[in-house]
């Protein structure tokens, strides 16, 4: 009888061992697999939209932005039907962060594909440029010579460059501006994943 209880000791100890490794080294690897999950779910989850970014340089005052609202309607691209349904246009805002008191929109409605675009005060182009002071002046101005090279669009993004000059519009005869120059503008933002889209 001690010969058999011996047995068992000697059988069940090893076993019990066995068992709790296994047991810690399923709850370690199963943490692991959680965290990582976890993990790659946040960055994918982050990287939904992707990080966005853009500068420019308005009569020598420099701004960026590149902060994604909750919805996606800033800082990211649209694509949506021209007016007469022949084609589509690429549509987006590029808003600043505050530099004091002001804060500016810039508003792109252009062809959908790569290559140079030039809008003037005048033209009959089917595409607009405008840009909002969203500060202590607010104003509009509309494209008065701006030219905006589209470098690359993919399925995720797009990026190009832009400079000119705007024209305060009719319709903010109050502005303290009657013409400004931008510089050094140049934006590599998102496609939006939303379910809103700007109007």
């Amino acid at each position: 009888m001690k010969q058999i209880k011996k047995l068992i000791q000697i059988t069940l100890i090893p076993l019990s061992l066995l068992y709790s490794c296994n047991g810690n080294g399923n709850a370690d690897v199963s943490k692991d697999s959680t965290t990582s999950s976890t993990s790659s779910t946040k960055n994918s989850d982050a990287n939904s939209t992707g990080d966005a970014s853009f500068s420019a340089t308005l009569d020598g005052v420099k701004i960026s932005g590149g902060k994604i609202d909750d919805m996606q309607l800033q800082n990211t691209a649209f694509i949506y039907p021209t007016a007469d349904n022949n084609g589509k246009k690429l549509l987006f805002y590029l808003y600043s962060d505050k530099t004091g008191n002001d804060s500016y929109s810039l508003m792109f409605a252009i062809p959908d594909k790569t290559g140079s675009f030039t809008k003037n005060l005048h033209d009959e182009q089917p595409f607009d440029i405008t840009l909002d002071f969203l500060g202590g002046d607010l104003s509009r101005y509309v494209a008065q010579a701006v030219t905006i090279d589209i470098t690359s669009i993919t399925a995720s993004r797009v990026t190009g460059t832009f400079s000119g000059k705007l024209a305060l519009s009719p319709d903010t005869p109050n502005g303290t501006k009657k013409e400004i120059t931008v510089t050094d503008g140049k934006f590599d933002i998102p496609f939006s994943t939303g379910n809103m889209r700007p109007q």
